[in-house]
């Protein structure tokens, strides 16, 4: 059974998982949001400004009211370089999609596998998760890699699922990874 705790800080090793503030509008553009390279295989297109994204972040933190809602920014040494999201939750079934996304100069460095492990952890542990699950195109399989390293394995693909920027469309592979009982 689910037991919703909301966007609760989290803290690995390296990192701090925590609440979005209306701050971070200017470390999320220069980090992430306003660079190509990160936003190419994501739902939303690259922002322009850093003040553009404060109609998101104040969207966002307003979502905090609700306890379902588990959207983190994610801090490494002292700057706010990425973002990872619950979403998709069914709590009838006990699941949910989870998704991100960091600054390409942060990339091959463990450090999005150190924060998709901590969620998964948590929504398992703490919020009653039973399944999760992480979509990814196809044409970035480090995505996929991070998946793997956090013990979930490929379910399958989606033929053309994603709508890109560009307007084509591409597959989106398929993880997933269930709660084991002890």
């Amino acid at each position: 059974m689910i037991i919703h705790k909301g966007t609760k800080e989290i803290r690995t090793n390296r990192l701090l998982l925590r609440r979005y503030r209306l701050s971070d509008a200017a470390e999320m553009f220069e980090h992430y949001a306003g660079d190509e390279r990160v936003t190419k295989y994501l739902s939303w297109t690259t922002y322009s400004k850093a003040s553009d994204i404060i109609p998101f972040l104040e969207m966002v933190i307003k979502d905090y009211k609700n306890e379902s809602t588990y959207h983190w920014a994610i801090e490494y040494e002292g700057k706010m370089i990425g973002s990872i999201s619950v979403m998709a939750i069914d709590n009838l079934r006990n699941n949910c999609e989870v998704g991100y996304c960091i600054g390409y100069d942060f990339w091959n460095k463990g450090i999005t596998s150190e924060a998709l492990a901590s969620v998964i952890a948590f929504l398992f542990e703490e919020v009653g998760m039973h399944r999760i699950m992480a979509k990814h195109d196809i044409d970035n399989p480090a995505s996929g890699a991070v998946m793997r390293k956090c013990g979930m394995t490929y379910e399958g693909r989606f033929k053309e699922y994603y709508l890109r920027h560009d307007g084509t469309y591409s597959d989106a592979l398929v993880y997933g990874i269930v709660k084991e009982n002890n």
